[in-house]
């Protein structure tokens, strides 16, 4: 009889084979087809069109961070937290030690489950928002038509660094891309109050 592993992993070999590998093929040739191809057109070194993808994805984390709602959970979550915690601090009130002990552990667990609830659906959500568009374009980008070496080699140095990688232009963009959103946010923030 076969090992339950071995099936698990016949399966997930199948899956990935049969279905997830097809699939992301047909979607990377689009998206060759629609980004890359209009960028070689133009005739924009692979350096420009690593940086235009890192920008696309920068708008797409973005994006998706508007659709999950992300901010507005958060707010949600701190004016429960604070209420709570106004709570707690209202415990004083109360003269009997132990009910004032026995309300404070209840709420004192409360918290804490509703905190841990919080971080692990907040690691979820920039995970979606953040992690996987990093995670996809990049698997994208190694698997196109662009360079996957070194872009630009430097010069000799004590750190051993031969060049400039694909991917450390991607995430430096990207990241870059980041910065200025949340800073254009905040400046249409306190512009607006």
């Amino acid at each position: 009889m076969e090992h339950p592993l071995t099936t698990i992993s016949t399966l997930l070999d199948v899956l990935y084979f049969e279905v997830i590998s097809p699939v992301f093929g047909y979607i990377a040739r689009g998206l060759d087809m629609l980004v890359l191809q209009p960028l070689h057109f133009l005739h924009l070194p692979p350096v420009c069109r690593i940086m235009v993808i890192a920008l696309l994805t920068g708008m797409l984390s973005m994006t998706l961070r508007n659709l999950l709602g992300v901010e507005k959970k958060e707010a949600a979550f701190k004016a429960v937290f604070t209420a709570k915690k106004q709570t707690q601090a209202d415990l004083k009130l109360i003269s009997d030690w132990k009910s004032r002990e026995t309300f404070a552990k209840t709420i004192d667990q409360d918290i804490d489950h509703d905190f841990n609830n919080y971080l692990a659906e907040r690691f979820i959500r920039h995970g979606i928002v953040y992690l996987l568009p990093i995670f996809l374009s990049l698997f994208w980008l190694e698997n196109s038509s662009l360079p996957s070496g070194i872009l630009f080699y430097l010069p000799e140095n004590r750190f051993g660094i031969q060049g400039i990688y694909p991917q450390f232009v991607f995430l430096l963009t990207y990241c870059l891309v980041l910065i200025i959103f949340f800073r254009l946010k905040r400046r249409k923030r306190t512009i607006s109050d």
